[in-house]
């Protein structure tokens, strides 16, 4: 290696740097670097879940194995103070990267659920080879159950607009009993799910494949928390109301043979839009993960989507 040429550099709950590696011969590298943030509550925001050792993981273990465009990654470990994730520059290999607040059309949508579809197939019932997978959601159990009264209050208070009335009081009661909660929206067989399929997290590759990015939630869990967070974060109002089900009848279809049927499909789906709801508002009360009118767009998707499926009410 000669030397490396930083092009742009962004610290949100990880560092991001985009750079230019020029090699021996005049050969050169385009990467995408992450590193622990700048920010001592985003490094505990990471560092406590052991959020950067699940991609670490998945990097290391499964990106080979999953049926959805991901990023080549060049080195992902672990050192004593913090952590390190290569990556190829995707802008550069030619993908279009979505912006946090960008909306999916309905075909759009579909699209990356078919995708989600043969990843959920793949790996239905076969995370067991991979433990730590298993561990992330007990992880979650534990400190969701601490941290998120608080942190929904917050979220409501910094955002509170977003966010329908009627719904102020379920989201306080559903955070105090967050645990019943979740096992509730986690009922029935698990598979590999991402996690966190925001719009900001998805691009498409320069052949108009669909794909994720940051797999630092990635674990064992049901398809439903995949498909209600895609959906209720990545479309507008409208256009939710109009395709959901259509949406969700596809992705059952190619699901194939270990799909649900559709009525407890449809309950599932319902149920696990509550968790968007809590992850942006979690998003909205931390701050440091997304400007806040970037996060108001997203409580404001999702939090709708739960009212108008009375998601609070389906658990």
């Amino acid at each position: 290696m000669v030397g490396i040429e930083i092009l742009d550099a962004q610290s949100g709950t990880t560092r991001r740097i985009r750079a230019r590696v020029h090699l021996a011969a005049g050969k050169e590298l385009a990467v995408f670097v992450k590193r622990p943030s700048r920010s001592l509550i985003a490094r505990a925001f990471v560092a406590v879940p052991r959020l950067s050792q699940a991609e670490v993981n998945f990097y290391s273990e499964l990106r080979d194995l999953v049926p959805i465009a991901t990023p080549r990654c060049y080195r992902a470990g672990h050192f004593r103070f913090g952590f390190i994730v290569v990556l190829e520059d995707l802008v550069d290999a030619g993908a279009t990267l979505r912006k946090s607040t960008d909306a999916l059309s309905a075909d759009e949508a579909a699209s990356l659920l078919a995708s989600l579809a043969d990843l959920h197939r793949q790996w239905w019932g076969r995370t067991g080879s991979h433990p730590w997978l298993a561990k992330n959601p007990w992880r979650e159990l534990k400190l969701g159950a601490l941290l998120s009264p608080s942190l929904c209050r917050l979220g409501l208070w910094r955002v509170s607009s977003a966010v329908p009335e009627t719904l102020h009081q379920s989201i306080a009661r559903y955070a105090r009993n967050r645990r019943a909660a979740q096992e509730a929206m986690s009922a029935g067989p698990t598979t590999l799910i991402h996690n966190d399929c925001h719009p900001g997290n998805q691009f498409v590759t320069a052949d108009g494949r669909p794909g994720l990015v940051d797999w630092q939630l990635c674990r064992e869990g049901t398809w439903a928390r995949d498909v209600a967070y895609l959906l209720a974060t990545s479309l507008e109002t409208d256009t939710r109301r109009t395709a959901e089900r259509d949406l969700l009848a596809g992705y059952l279809r190619q699901l194939g043979s270990v799909a649900p049927d559709f009525d407890e499909a449809w309950l599932a789906y319902r149920r696990n839009v509550v968790y968007a709801v809590e992850a942006m508002l979690v998003t909205a009360a931390v701050g440091v993960m997304m400007p806040k009118s970037t996060s108001r767009v997203l409580v404001n998707r999702a939090a709708t989507a739960a009212a108008d499926l009375d998601s609070f009410g389906a658990l």
